[in-house]
């Protein structure tokens, strides 16, 4: 018996037992001859088959001679071990060799026996490695591991051909889609198929794919040898025919397409038209039985030519041109389901003609005809296409507003106008007009003007039509007379056809159609017009004699969207009354009031000459008969007049009146020129007047309401000033520079108006005539209050200069330039309505830099000059900002050839403004810029000739001062 872990030699492989027989052999030959020798073998080894081993280690000989190790067994210390036993066994076994029938085994050098065979584990697909190891059918061994054979690829544990595997194709996990077939590593489409979007689909029959990918069939329509073709169901063939006349029914029957043009269709029945020749066809349904709709298909793809339901009543109608022998599927369906018998007509059209027919140029006209066997030879831009029309070309004879109407046509029209030929531009299109399915069209043509008009229907109408043409003749103006009564109410209506407007509105709008009306004055009096109670927003104007004679008087809006003109009428005297919409929209219903209101004298009352006095009244009742200059018109007021007793300043005012005023006067009689107006004086309601009057000069004084409500008890005061410091009794200062005059203008009057700031305070006025020529400066630095400084030229009604708030300050400040022995006047003012204490500097630059003492800067060329305006006087405005009261530096300069000049301020420290005059500070401005350079410096290029003298003013923005650098140079 072996020993566990020992192999039989009886289950050595034949390889094995042929290869120990050779051996067995020539030892023996060996023996024969006398070769036999042993082998010295070291110390520790052992001979085996003439060889010298370790059998402490080699597991073919392990312990002893032909001791083999079992399968993944090794030899350690003459024993083996890891997987079964050796060692002593071993040698048990060789001991018993010659009764077990047991030995090594003998396998060639890199052979290795496996179930009793020797193997090359490197290569041998079974044993691969080790004993035992077998590889997969498809797969190979090499260098001991299994391993696909070439042009195979390992995937998911078996080898497979990227190049054809549909599961992985050119890749493992790549599969191919259904149809594909993986060709040389890349999924293609099936013989016939073509990948649209990686799908393959057939171009042939995909109803998504037909002829090319994503050309999609549409809903009806299927995809036949790469067309996609509507199916169709039952159909007729009627031929060529035309006219033809067909009968049937669409009860039981079936339903194909279901017709755009119908929101819910019904059944169907379907016939197939050919045209004999090309041409216009229609196709009509009238003289059936139900609401009918008709469509019109291509019998390809079943495209939609033309659809109708309803034209002109439950009958559908639809028109369309053909070729020659050109077929079409005609559809009779119905309306929301309905159905019934039905009669279809086919009738060709006439050809396209345009224009038809020629209006003749006596009007009236009025022209008959048919559109329903025309052909569709214009598109109206107001309607739609596929309608028969007719159309005429009509002349103007003269000038005028021509109309063009349908009425009387039996359907429902559409009107347009065109310009000299039916393919010329569009003067106007109408579909229905106020007076339901008829059209109507206006122009306004010039002599010898040719139109053309075209009757054309809605949605595929036609029928019998009329054509009415008339020229448009204005009302007469006035139109209507209102003689001589009083009062009375005219009422009417601006809205009538066609009317527009004719007059002209001197105020606003006006451009409404209007109403026009003659009244005579029976008696000199106040007349009111006014259009209270009308339906619209007018505008009421009053015209002297005619219709064409002078505005007497214009009013928009007096009391919401109605008007209202007041006028003094002579007695006999006619007006034309135009009641007038304020838009071209607006007109309709309208009432038109006259009354009459009793003139009171004008003065009612004289005051005299006595001063100081005051009287009492009332403007209840009263009558508002003048407008004055300030406030707002419509009071009724109460009339003075008021003579000076002595040359001087006198003051009236309406302080302790019961509502709100307004005071003016006017110059000797109530229609005079007008010398003041007041509302409001002091921060009050009340009025207060100052007014310069000779001796002996007659006043009318006005006492009115500051609005068409403002009227009750009134209190008037008038006085004489007895002080001075007034325009007439200015307090004078001589010609001492400098000097300093204190005082208060808290009780002076207020006669002057201030051409800068704004004013109604009392003033102070002084005069100061120049002992020499010079720049003089004044200013109200140190005053209590906000001052405003002006200075006129020898009396108040010729302003030089105006400054408030000189330096950003509440204080003023100016400078004048003046010649020895000129007298000016200088009024200490106040901002709004503030008074009080001031302080009045007067005195003369003595410096250089001013308008007077410009500083000569030659011709040199370039040229750079540095300086400062601070301290310099404010004497020259420039044109090119306003509300500059900065001091400036004045230089003159000599072009020295004809050339263009640049010059500018870069370099300077604050934000100037720079200007260029001739003939001096006064003369005419050449150039003026701010910030030319940017924000701050300026910079202006003028063009001089050789010799020229210029003015250059360095100034600044507001009231900026500083140094200042000025550079001249040629471009």
């Amino acid at each position: 018996m072996s020993q566990p872990g020992l192999r039989s030699r009886f289950e050595l492989s034949p390889t094995a037992l042929w290869l120990t027989a050779a051996a067995l052999l020539v030892s023996l030959v060996s023996c024969a001859q006398g070769e036999v020798s042993s082998p010295s073998c070291d110390e520790g080894q052992l001979l085996c088959a003439s060889a010298c081993v370790d059998a402490q280690a080699d597991p073919d000989n392990c312990g002893d001679c032909d001791v083999v190790c079992a399968s993944g067994q090794r030899c350690e210390a003459g024993e083996c071990v890891g997987g079964g036993e050796g060692g002593a066994g071993g040698a048990q076994g060789g001991a018993d060799d010659a009764t077990s029938g047991t030995g090594a085994e003998l396998c060639a050098p890199g052979l290795k026996e496996c179930d009793g065979d020797c193997v090359d584990l490197d290569i041998d697909a079974r044993h691969c490695g080790s004993c035992g190891n077998e590889c997969p059918e498809e797969q190979l061994c090499e260098d001991g591991e299994c391993a696909c054979a070439p042009g195979l690829a390992a995937c998911g544990g078996a080898c497979v051909d990227l190049a054809s595997d549909p599961l992985h194709c050119g890749g493992c996990e790549a599969r191919c889609g259904d149809n594909q077939t993986c060709t040389d590593g890349a999924c293609l489409c099936n013989e016939g198929l073509t990948d649209c979007g990686g799908r393959c689909v057939d171009l042939t029959r995909s109803p998504a794919h037909c002829g090319a990918c994503d050309a999609a069939c549409g809903p009806g329509l299927v995809c036949q040898e790469g067309a996609c073709l509507c199916v169709v169901g039952d159909y007729e063939d009627i031929g060529a025919t035309a006219p033809q006349v067909v009968t049937g029914t669409t009860l039981g029957a079936d339903t194909y397409f279901g017709l755009a043009c119908v929101a819910a269709g019904s059944t169907e029945m379907v016939y197939r038209f050919t045209a004999e020749k090309a041409g216009g066809y229609r196709f009509d349904t009238a003289g059936s039985s139900y609401d009918t709709a008709i469509g019109l298909l291509t019998t390809d793809i079943c495209d939609e030519l033309a659809c109708n339901d309803d034209r002109g009543g439950p009958e559908a109608s639809a028109a369309l041109r053909l070729d020659e022998g050109q077929a079409v599927f005609v559809v009779v369906s119905g309306y929301n389901g309905a159905q019934g018998d039905f009669v279809l007509s086919i009738d060709p059209l006439a050809p396209p003609e345009c224009p038809s027919g020629t209006i003749e140029p006596a009007l009236p006209q009025t022209i008959t005809g048919d559109t329903h066997l025309r052909s569709d030879s214009v598109a109206p831009s107001c309607g739609s296409i596929d309608t028969p029309d007719s159309s005429y070309a009509f002349t103007a004879p003269r000038a005028g507003r021509y109309i063009f109407d349908t009425y009387g046509s039996s359907f429902d029209t559409i009107l347009e106008l065109r310009s000299g030929t039916c393919s010329g531009s569009v003067i106007t299109c109408s579909d229905d007009d106020m007076t339901g399915d008829q059209s109507r069209a206006i122009a306004n043509l010039t002599a010898g003007q040719t139109v053309v008009a075209i009757v054309d229907g809605v949605d595929g109408a036609a029928g019998p039509f009329t054509l009415n043409v008339t020229e448009y003749v204005p009302p007469p103006c006035p139109e209507f007379t209102l003689g001589s009564t009083f009062p009375q109410t005219a009422t009417g209506n601006t809205a009538v056809m066609d009317r527009v407007s004719a007059i002209s509105a001197p105020c606003a709008g006006g451009s409404g159609p209007e109403a026009t009306y003659a009244f005579t004055a029976p008696a000199y009096a106040l007349y009111t017009f006014d259009s209270f109670g009308t339906s619209f927003d007018t505008v009421l104007h009053v015209h002297d004699g005619t219709c064409s004679g002078s505005s007497l008087g214009c009013n928009d809006d007096t009391s919401g969207l109605q008007s209202q003109v007041k006028l003094l009428l002579d007695e006999g005297q006619t007006v034309v009354v135009v009641l007038d919409g304020y838009s071209s929209s607006a007109s309709g219903a309208y009432t038109l009031n006259v009354r009459q209101t009793f003139v009171p004298p004008c003065p009612a009352i004289d005051l005299g000459s006595t001063v100081p006095q005051t009287v009492t009244g009332t403007t209840e009742g009263a009558v508002d008969l003048m407008t004055p200059s300030c406030g707002s018109a419509g009071g009724a007021e109460a009339t003075y007049s008021f003579t000076a007793p002595v040359a001087g300043t006198y003051i009236f005012d309406t302080f302790g009146s019961s509502f709100n005023t307004t005071l003016f006067a006017r110059d000797g009689q109530c229609a005079g020129e007008t010398l003041g107006c007041n509302t409001d004086a002091g921060g009050t309601t009340q009025s207060r007047l100052t007014l310069e009057l000779a001796e002996g000069q007659t006043i009318i004084l006005i006492v009115d309401g500051s609005s068409a409500s403002a009227s009750g008890e009134f209190t008037l005061t008038a006085q004489r000033f007895n002080g001075g410091g007034t325009c007439s009794t200015p307090i004078d200062l001589g010609s001492a520079v400098p000097q300093v005059v204190t005082g208060s203008t808290a009780e002076q009057p207020e006669a002057v108006t201030p051409t800068c700031g704004s004013s109604n305070a009392p003033e102070m006025l002084y005069s100061f005539t120049a002992a020499e020529d010079g720049t003089y400066i004044f200013n109200t630095f140190g005053s209590s209050f906000d001052t405003v400084l002006q200075v006129f030229d020898g009396s108040c009604s010729t302003p030089l200069r105006c400054n408030d708030d000189a330096g950003g300050g509440r204080q003023s400040r100016l400078t004048v330039d003046m010649v020895a022995g000129q007298t000016a006047l200088i009024a200490v003012d106040g901002r709004g309505t503030s008074s009080g204490e001031y302080v009045l500097q007067v005195d003369r630059f003595a410096g250089v830099g001013t308008c007077s003492t410009a500083i000569d800067l030659g011709s040199e060329l370039p040229l750079t000059r540095t300086g400062s305006t601070a301290g310099q006087p404010n004497s020259v405005t420039p044109n090119c900002t306003s509300g500059s009261t900065a001091p400036e530096m004045v230089f003159t300069y000599t072009a020295p050839a004809d050339d263009s000049y640049v010059i500018d301020t870069i370099g300077s420290t604050f934000d100037t403004v720079v200007h260029v005059h001739t003939g001096g500070c006064g003369g005419a401005t050449l150039s003026c810029n701010d910030d030319g350079g940017g924000s701050g410096p300026s910079r202006l290029t003028v063009a001089l000739t050789a010799g020229q003298v210029i003015t250059i003013v360095v100034d600044g923005y507001g009231g900026a001062s500083g140094n200042f650098t000025l550079n001249i140079a040629a471009p």
